[in-house]
């Protein structure tokens, strides 16, 4: 997986982080990490920090809709007390969840999948998202470009 990931983004370049992104924060758990890691000495970090932000915003706006248009549609038929107080819940805490474990691997993507079961608003999750990615992609790669790899 991780030979795949990194040939991705040797033969593609910055479209190739974009890719291995996008599939690591949908629904397939690819480890995107080390390829930016090594693509920090490489390309630009700001261009690399945009790519980076793209790839996994699209992958969690995959997820988003997973929750909300399939789980929610397929599964939840009438809106129970506990789901309607599960909702109350997430609606007051869930912002700051997705900012601080929407970039861990095996949290943060059944995380994004419950924002949309919940109906979280779009924006309000986007915008927490793709913030808890934003300091975590900024720290990959400084450390990235700190160790030469």
């Amino acid at each position: 997986m991780l030979q795949y990931v990194t040939n991705l983004m040797i033969d593609y370049g910055i479209l190739g982080i974009i890719i291995s992104t996008f599939l690591s924060f949908s629904v397939l758990p690819l480890p995107s990490d080390a390829a930016i890691l090594l693509a920090a000495n490489y390309f630009d970090p700001y261009t690399l920090l945009f790519a980076s932000l793209i790839g996994s915003s699209l992958g969690s706006i995959v997820n988003y809709y997973i929750g909300l248009k399939g789980i929610r549609v397929f599964f939840i038929k009438k809106p129970s007390r506990k789901q309607k107080k599960a909702e109350a819940i997430f609606d007051r805490w869930g912002g700051l969840s997705l900012l601080l474990l929407s970039w861990l691997p095996f949290i943060g993507d059944p995380l994004i999948v419950i924002a949309g079961t919940l109906r979280m608003k779009f924006w309000k999750f986007l915008f927490y998202s793709t913030l808890g990615k934003l300091w975590y992609f900024i720290v990959l790669i400084w450390f990235g470009s700190l160790f030469a790899f």
